[in-house]
């Protein structure tokens, strides 16, 4: 659990999260895209019912679809970890499973009240992606 400041000097907890992410290449079929997209909002719809933090999203590449994973957990043996890994199988995707990675939590220095903008801030089109190794 990660302590995060009110501003009033009171604290609240926010559990640590991790993030991982499958790799499949070649990329699924269209069809086989439909079934994970099904699967993937069934079970983000799940843990959010359960007051779980469980999200995953489909990241389509040319040569690949990743399957990011943002979690309470650095387990990936969990049953939903075995129902994408069965759809997975399914559609005879090969893929590979990142190792998780922790989620900085929230900074102990004061927040940050939002502010205009100012005239040399823009929005940035360039994005990067983690290496799997």
């Amino acid at each position: 659990m990660i302590a995060a400041p009110y501003t009033t000097g009171r604290f609240f907890f926010v559990p640590q999260l991790w993030a991982y992410a499958y790799r499949v290449v070649p990329p699924p079929p269209a069809a086989g895209l439909t079934d994970l997209r099904r699967l993937l909002d069934n079970e983000n719809a799940i843990a959010f019912q359960q007051a779980r933090a469980w999200a995953a999203q489909l990241v389509l590449e040319q040569r690949s679809t990743q399957i990011l994973v943002v979690s309470d957990s650095p387990a990936q043996n969990r049953a939903v970890n075995r129902r994408l890994e069965s759809a997975l199988e399914r559609l005879h995707a090969d893929y590979r499973l990142s190792n998780p990675v922790a989620i900085g939590g929230p900074s102990t220095a004061a927040p940050r009240l939002p502010s205009a903008p100012a005239a040399h801030e823009g929005t940035s089109t360039a994005s990067s992606s983690p290496s799997m190794g």
